[in-house]
């Protein structure tokens, strides 16, 4: 694996089962967390993105919440 935010991605999924790019932000310091993603799955790791919706201060907000298969995923 090549970077440690690839592998503080991986080990935050493996234990949460599920991640999103604010929490990625606070918990490990990583401001790209779809670059982290796509890293991993090119390493063979089947991650799941969900789409999630929701009225914040601003208006509606979008952000994608990545699964790693078979923690729970992409069925919440």
């Amino acid at each position: 694996m090549k970077s440690t935010q690839d592998m503080a991605v991986l080990k935050l999924l493996q234990e949460r089962g599920k991640i999103n790019p604010l929490e990625a932000l606070k918990e490990i310091g990583c401001f790209r967390l779809s670059a982290r993603i796509h890293q991993l799955r090119k390493l063979g790791f089947n991650i799941i993105t969900k789409r999630i919706s929701t009225i914040g201060r601003f208006g509606k907000v979008n952000f994608a919440e990545y699964h790693l298969e078979g923690k729970g995923a992409a069925n919440d």
